[in-house]
C-alpha cells in the first residue's frame, strides 16, 4: 500500500482541550469542530506491533466530516481517510 493510499493515516494538526479535538487543520485551513459524532478506542496487536488509538469521527464547520485519532503510544494526532 502506498503512502498516498486513502487508508494510510496522515499526521494532523489538531487543537485539543480536555483531550478532545476543537480544531483540525484541513488543506491549510483550521476548521472548528461543530460536533463529535462518535468516539471509539482500538487496542490490538497488528503485525506484532501494539496499536492503541483513540478515534474521533468529527463534523467540522462547513459540513466537512473527518476521522482523526490520537496514537496513545506516541501521543501524535493523525487523520484517517476512509473510502
Amino acid at each position: 500500500m502506498s503512502r498516498t493510499s486513502p487508508y494510510h493515516p496522515e499526521p494532523a494538526e489538531v487543537v485539543v482541550r480536555g483531550g478532545k479535538p476543537l480544531m483540525v487543520q484541513v488543506k491549510k485551513r483550521r476548521l472548528r469542530v461543530k460536533e463529535i459524532v462518535n468516539i471509539w478506542r482500538i487496542d490490538e496487536e497488528w503485525w506484532r506491533k501494539l496499536i492503541s488509538r483513540l478515534y474521533f469521527l468529527l463534523e467540522l464547520e462547513g459540513g466537512v466530516r473527518c476521522t482523526v485519532f490520537r496514537d496513545l503510544e506516541n501521543g501524535g494526532w493523525y487523520r484517517q481517510n476512509w473510502v
